[in-house]
């Protein structure tokens, strides 16, 4: 294999870190860059796709006149791959400016400029019409998911970090293809749909941290399964949903927690399996339960009260909390 150029570095230095401030100092990145590469040059060195540090992604593009997108992800040593097809893509060019190709770089640098707890890379010897990206720290396995679920918006939109060609502009660089729905647009550098899959939460079985937004948080008890169901403390599942701590309430006497968000407030009663939503009563098939003085419940009861997806992933013991993305 080709060894990977050092387009990775480049387009960091030109988009620069449009999120939050880099947790490392800049010698520390140059590090952790420089063992990332070493990394990746020796998993082309074998031909292989990933190993238990470095995980890839293989976008195949060349259907998209047929209106289809397939992205296989690779992860640890084994080569795990799980394949994605998308289908009723937005038909339009592969390459050039506002291509395909062009779009899933950038939506790729875009997650790397805006996470500070994962590295990413292009490789730039990639065939042609394929975008290959590799992923190091914490939040790997998330940041994949995040890219790949991603996709179908990523290329109905304008490319990320450019300008939309509107009539009078002069901007020949940043012309649009016709076919693309998003042609008609307003400027935009820093869209919302793209940061909607920077707003979410891992929180993984046994640790007392979770990742909010892309920084690790604390946390005083960690996950834990029970009958088969991962139980999360409700205060800090409350929290990464983007309710304020003055909004969680306890009740002692009645051992009742309510939580409001916006124009939704969720009761919850310690033992029982009735929980309140603006005063409509749901039957959860679980109760809520104290543990280490913090109430614990199962995330998708909470997260799908307040507008959550919550997914599970098996082999990081994680589940995952995104928030509903503008406009939903």
């Amino acid at each position: 294999m080709q060894k990977l150029t050092a387009l990775f570095l480049m387009v960091f230095m030109v988009f620069g870190v449009t999120g939050t401030a880099w947790a490392q100092t800049p010698e520390e990145i140059l590090q952790i860059r420089h063992y990332f590469q070493d990394q990746i040059d020796s998993i082309q060195s074998t031909n292989k796709m990933s190993n238990d540090e470095i995980y890839s992604v293989y976008v195949d593009l060349n259907r998209i006149p047929q209106g289809s997108v397939t992205a296989t992800v690779y992860e640890n040593i084994n080569e795990q791959a799980t394949t994605t097809t998308f289908a009723n893509i937005v038909v339009q060019p592969i390459q050039g400016i506002n291509g395909a190709h062009d779009k899933i770089t950038r939506f790729w640098s875009y997650l790397d400029n805006n996470n500070d707890e994962v590295f990413l890379a292009q490789w730039g010897g990639a065939p042609e019409n394929t975008v290959i990206g590799y992923a190091y720290g914490v939040t790997k396995t998330q940041t994949m998911t995040s890219f790949v679920t991603g996709i179908p918006e990523c290329l109905g939109n304008v490319r990320i970090y450019d300008y939309v060609v509107s009539s009078g502009d002069s901007d020949s660089s940043s012309s649009t293809p016709t076919t693309t729905k998003a042609a008609t647009a307003t400027k935009d550098t820093h869209p919302q749909w793209a940061e909607a899959y920077l707003a979410k939460a891992i929180f993984t079985l046994s640790d007392n941290t979770f990742v909010f937004n892309n920084q690790i948080e604390k946390m005083d008890v960690a996950p834990y399964i029970k009958d088969n169901l991962t139980y999360l403390p409700v205060r800090y599942l409350a929290y990464s949903l983007g309710v304020k701590p003055e909004e969680i309430a306890w009740n002692q006497a009645d051992q009742k927690v309510t939580v409001t968000s916006e124009k939704t407030i969720v009761e919850m009663t310690i033992g029982s399996n009735i929980m309140t939503v603006n005063g409509t009563e749901t039957k959860m098939d679980v109760a809520p339960e104290i543990k280490d003085n913090r109430t614990m419940l199962p995330a998708r009861w909470l997260g799908g009260a307040l507008g959550a997806k919550v997914t599970w992933n098996e082999q990081s013991q994680s589940a995952i909390i995104e928030t509903a993305k503008p406009g939903d």
